[in-house]
């Protein structure tokens, strides 16, 4: 091969202008590696005997080496001084190489290199060293951790290692998370090594029959793909030095990273490199249903343990109270996560909870700390949590129920709750300046609305006479279809009877047209009606006996047709008479049926009152915190608001509903309650103080009015007090008519004040009735519109038992206001309303 001098036009020049004046010398070139690979810098030493220097022209590049810089050391002016030129260079190409000559001047000298042959290395696949990743399974859910364990085996020397490199392509993907946890083998055991572009501790295990080998080297990776569909792995590559000759041994402790494996390859002088490829694999991810998906979903799948421990069982209300969360599962800490427990429903009502988790480590799993403080001296426990979990062997959600921990809550200075409101510098609501507020509804009516509420208003006697005319008309109409629609009895012997008025008279189809029809009105089979069942049943109507006579004979005619050869055909009567009388006898019976029901409800009400009591007394006795005890509680609230329906105890029933919904967390559908009872109790102490303990655990604190607004006085009680104005008015003025004397007119006029006042307060109330109402979900955000496509209105959502006064309705929207006058909307079926009745 034929080296060419780098920098040799300008050297060449140099020597020809000073031939006379410069002696050439001849120096050699040594390295300081004795291996060379071309992606590796290299390091020459050219030793001189006398100040050089070096030419810019030094910094190029031939076919076998580029020059990548040159350092002299121990340059000066003196001419005594020895000189060493460290000559940085790369190789470009595997095989025999030459490095080439090169020229250094002096002062009175030109010292030149000689080419220097070197033969450059190529990296080689070592059969004999084993590199796998094996995953645990090749199909998995997205967020799902899947485990691959990573092994490394050699029978080589564990001392002859050097400068590994493993960066696989799986760890810098954005869909993919990838984490490696903490080795738990003993520390005689562990050892570092550089993997991914981390640094971390594996197991290595050594063959008792080979103490020197590097023996196997196994860690776990775990990753979680973000999106569905089949993921390659493509093949992971591992590369290392081999060191040559007799290596200094490896460093056995791995927690100080200070082996072999992380020296670079520039540091190495005389090492092949050798390097061993994993197999690919193919995983399919699939996506999680969305079905029965829930908001306390954390990607926790199974298996997986769960337990919940506290600080302490006996603290004051309002402190603060710590709660470990100890989840137990195979996935590694770092893909372990709890959704806030604010979230949890359990804990709505009952305690105040940071939405911020503190994260401890543990070689089985993630402890989650939450802070809580108990609300209410009324909680006996800290109650179950619901854990949602996904188990990927049937594909379905399932929850994991913690169990409940008896809890001993004690007064604070004599209060018996905890006022939330003294938390509000964290709670209070803020704008969302983002997002656009709802088109506004316009105000302005067409011409031809208004010219219809005009003439409607203009005869309006008119239209009440016409009305009342048209009700009277269509009322019996309507009645009956009442009465077959609530009947399936009623309506079958409507049916029969129209279709025994279709039948001619005189005919055996009139007969059991006849005969279905009476079954029917007794709710029988026509098949099993006999002559027998027509007398007894007939005279329960008080039907007169000529008919009930006529129908028995007739019977008995066709009785002897059916089961004797001889008889002669029965002549039918006419019955369409008959069926007309039996007809309104069914109708009568019925009609006192319905009057009966409706004039005695004690019954039913009563049913629904005991069972709403034997509920709550099973809840009082059941376990506390458990999930089954809350279900209790919202059972027997639902059975109270049942009979809080009817006409007897309404006040108690709503107060006694509010309290099972206290007592199950549900903060909002109590303080609705309690406002329904105060409807009815307004001066029941008991109502308000419970509705005051109620509100003041309420998250979202807002100023309630000291004074409630007129749609929210009772209904019931201004129209009671109305009607007693209006008797005490008519009284009063009787008086008058009779003693004509000023008390006597004065009394009137007060009365007559006193029922005009009312008579405007209860149209007033009316006009504002039922426009109030209160959140009952966990959080909702409340939107700039009447749908979810809205901006959120607030940065914060809004919580259970925010109260609020409803503005507007649209679809299955709400525009609430709140008490600070800000709105925004909410969806209606995630509130209840407040309804303020006369009944």
């Amino acid at each position: 091969m034929t080296s060419v001098a780098l920098g040799q036009s300008s050297a060449v020049a140099d020597v020809s202008t000073e031939a006379g004046q410069r002696e050439v010398v001849q120096v050699a070139v040594e390295f300081k590696e004795q291996t060379w690979f071309t992606d590796v810098l290299a390091t020459a030493v050219v030793q001189f005997p006398e100040p050089v220097e070096k030419s810019d022209g030094l910094l190029t590049v031939d076919a076998d080496v580029a020059l990548a810089g040159v350092e002299m050391i121990g340059s000066s002016k003196s001419k005594d001084q020895p000189t060493t030129a460290l000559i940085k260079f790369l190789p470009r190409r595997r095989g025999a190489a030459v490095f080439p000559a090169l020229e250094f001047q002096s002062a009175t000298k030109i010292y030149r290199t000689r080419p220097t042959p070197f033969q450059v290395s190529a990296v080689r696949r070592m059969e004999e060293m084993r590199f796998q990743w094996k995953p645990n399974k090749t199909s998995v859910y997205v967020g799902q951790p899947l485990r691959i364990n990573v092994t490394w085996s050699s029978g080589e020397p564990a001392n002859r290692f050097r400068a590994l490199k493993c960066v696989p392509q799986l760890f810098f993907q954005d869909d993919i998370d990838v984490v490696i946890p903490r080795c738990v083998a003993p520390e005689k055991q562990q050892i570092g090594l550089p993997f991914g572009g981390r640094r971390i501790v594996a197991r290595r295990d050594i063959s008792n029959f080979d103490e020197d080998a590097l023996g196997t080297i196994s860690f776990p990776v775990f990753v979680r793909f973000q999106k569905p569909g089949q993921v390659e792995i493509p093949a992971a590559r591992l590369e290392c030095a081999l060191l040559k000759g007799r290596p200094s041994a490896l460093a056995p402790y791995a927690a100080y990273y200070n082996n072999g494996f992380f020296e670079p390859f520039s540091a190495l002088t005389d090492y092949e490199r050798v390097f061993v490829e994993s197999d690919s694999t193919s995983i399919e991810v699939k996506p999680l249903p969305v079905q029965r998906r829930s908001e306390l979903f954390s990607h926790l799948f199974r298996p997986c343990k769960i337990r919940v421990s506290t600080s302490t069982d006996t603290l004051a209300v309002g402190q603060v109270l710590n709660v470990d969360v100890r989840v137990h599962s195979k996935a590694p800490h770092g893909m372990l996560e709890l959704q806030p427990l604010n979230l949890q429903p359990s804990l709505r009502g009952r305690f105040h909870v940071d939405d911020e988790f503190s994260r401890t480590w543990y070689a089985d799993g993630t402890g989650f700390r939450a802070r809580l403080r108990p609300l209410t001296t009324d909680i006996d426990a800290v109650p179950s949590l619901r854990i949602p979990v996904f188990n990927s062997d049937t594909g379905q959600y399932e929850d994991i129920q913690t169990d409940p921990i008896p809890l001993q809550v004690t007064p604070e200075n004599g209060r018996n709750f905890f006022d939330v409101a003294t938390l509000t510098p964290d709670q209070k609501l803020t704008h969302q300046p983002a997002g656009i507020w709802h088109n506004s509804q316009p105000t302005a009516m067409n011409q031809l609305l208004n010219a219809t509420i005009s003439w409607l208003a203009e005869y309006w006697l008119l239209w009440i006479l016409a009305g009342a005319a048209l009700w009277a008309l269509l009322l019996p109409w309507v009645l009956e279809r009442r009465r077959r629609a609530e009947s399936p009895v009623y309506r079958q012997q409507a049916l029969a009877y129209r279709e025994l008025r279709k039948c001619p008279e005189g005919t055996p189809e009139k007969w059991e047209a006849f005969l279905r029809f009476v079954a029917a009105g007794f709710a029988m089979q026509a098949d099993a009606w006999t002559r027998g069942d027509a007398v007894k049943r007939l005279k329960s109507l008080d039907l007169p006996q000529k008919d009930i006579q006529l129908i028995a004979d007739t019977h008995a005619e066709f009785d002897r047709r059916e089961f004797s050869k001889q008889a002669t055909a029965p002549v039918v009567p006419n019955l369409n008479g008959v069926a007309g009388r039996t007809l309104k006898r069914f109708r009568d019976v019925a009609l006192l049926a319905l009057a009966t029901f409706f004039l005695c409800p004690a019954t039913t009400m009563a049913s629904e009152w005991e069972q709403a009591q034997l509920l709550f007394g099973q809840a009082i006795e059941a376990i506390p915190g458990l999930a089954e005890t809350d279900a209790l509680y919202e059972q027997s609230a639902l059975k109270f608001e049942a009979a809080a329906t009817k006409e007897n105890r309404r006040g108690a029933a709503w107060y006694n509903a509010g309290n099972a919904w206290f007592k199950s967390g549900r903060l909002g559908r109590a303080i609705a309650c309690y406002r329904q009872a105060r409807i009815f109790r307004p001066f029941d102490r008991e109502v308000n103080d419970n509705l005051v303990a109620a509100r003041a655990l309420n998250v979202d604190a807002l100023e309630q009015e000291s004074i409630p607004p007129m749609g929210a006085w009772p209904a019931r009680w201004i129209h009671a007090a109305l009607v007693l104005a209006w008797f005490l008015l008519l009284a009063a003025a009787l008086l008058h008519v009779r003693f004509r004397r000023p008390l006597t007119m004065a009394a009137s006029g007060v009365c007559a004040t006193i029922v005009l006042a009312l008579g405007l307060i209860a149209l007033l109330v009316y006009s504002q009735s039922n426009r109030a109402g209160v959140v009952i979900a966990g959080e909702i955000y409340g939107r700039k519109g009447p749908a979810y496509t809205y901006d959120a209105a607030f940065n914060q959502p809004l919580h259970d038992g925010l109260e609020f006064h409803i503005n507007d309705r649209r679809s299955e929207w709400l525009q609430i206001e709140l008490a600070d006058g800000r709105r925004c909307w909410v969806p209606e079926d995630q509130t209840q309303l407040i309804f303020n009745r006369r009944n």
